[in-house]
Order: C-alpha cells, then sequence, then structure tokens
C-alpha cells in the first residue's frame, strides 16, 4: 500500500516508508490458584485433617459427609486453610448418615436377638396366652431346621 502511494506522487523522490508490526505478548502467569485433580492419595492425606475438624468443631460427621470433605479439601490448593462446608450437598450427607447410623443400630440388635439362645414365645395354655422363654436351638432340632438363622442380617421382616 505504502509503495501504491509513493508511486502516485509527482515528485520522484523516496516515499515516506510506514511499517505496521503486531507484537504478540503472552499474559503474565498468575499463580496457581486453580482446582486440582482430587486423586485418591490427596484424598486420603486430608481425611484424618477433616476429622479432626470436624470433631473439634463439634459437627456429626459419618463416612460419607467426611468423604465428601475430604474430596472438597483435596482439590483446593496446598495451604488451603480447612474450611466446614456450608452447603445442601453437605446437609444432605449429613442427614444420610443419621439415617444410616440409624439403620446398621437396628440392624445390629436385630442381629442379636437372632443370635440370643433364648426368645420369648407367647404360647396359648388352656385358651390363655402365656410368654415364655424358649431355646432356640430346642425350637430348631424339633421343627427339622439348620443350626444357622435363615433370615438374612440385612432383612428387616419379622
Amino acid at each position: 500500500m505504502a509503495w501504491y502511494k509513493a508511486r502516485l506522487r509527482k515528485n520522484e523522490g523516496q516515499a515516506g516508508f510506514m511499517l505496521e508490526l503486531y507484537i504478540y505478548v503472552p499474559k503474565p502467569v498468575e499463580p496457581t490458584t486453580k482446582l486440582r485433580r482430587a486423586t485418591a492419595a490427596r484424598i486420603q492425606e486430608q481425611m484424618p485433617r477433616v476429622a479432626v475438624l470436624l470433631r473439634k468443631q463439634g459437627i456429626a460427621a459419618g463416612p460419607a459427609t467426611q468423604n465428601y470433605m475430604a474430596v472438597t479439601q483435596a482439590r483446593l490448593p496446598d495451604g488451603a486453610p480447612l474450611v466446614v462446608p456450608d452447603n445442601t450437598t453437605f446437609r444432605q450427607l449429613q442427614q444420610v448418615d443419621a439415617q444410616q447410623a440409624a439403620m446398621d443400630e437396628a440392624m445390629q440388635g436385630e442381629q442379636q436377638l437372632a443370635n440370643a439362645e433364648y426368645h420369648l414365645v407367647c404360647v396359648k395354655i388352656q385358651d390363655v396366652p402365656v410368654a415364655t422363654q424358649v431355646n432356640i436351638s430346642d425350637i430348631r432340632a424339633a421343627l427339622g431346621l439348620p443350626s444357622c438363622s435363615l433370615r438374612p442380617p440385612f432383612s428387616t421382616a419379622h
């Protein structure tokens, strides 16, 4: 373009020369504050710290809640302070852990009852119901049942 304009001038002298340069400069590197991958090793590294923090703050947290918080913390850069999440996922997991603890307790009670040597059984004697303790192994032998419980430990049916 510049040479074309120079030829059009009447004086045969040297034309002014203009050069346009475009320089690309990379953006300065920011410190790495982005999220990191939560690998199994990083999650396991955070588990004790999370358990101590939750215990100190008196927050009821089961395995699901602690795992969620450890994963959240493992994604943060090294040296980031531990912060208890205040979101619906964390609260829902606390509820899930509470329900799981209640189910585990109920299952343990059922299993102890199933493994007991004697059970309370109601028997009618002359049309009067009488509660008596009966040896389970004797009942099994009389009925021809195996000596192990036929009810799986997770069954809630009575």
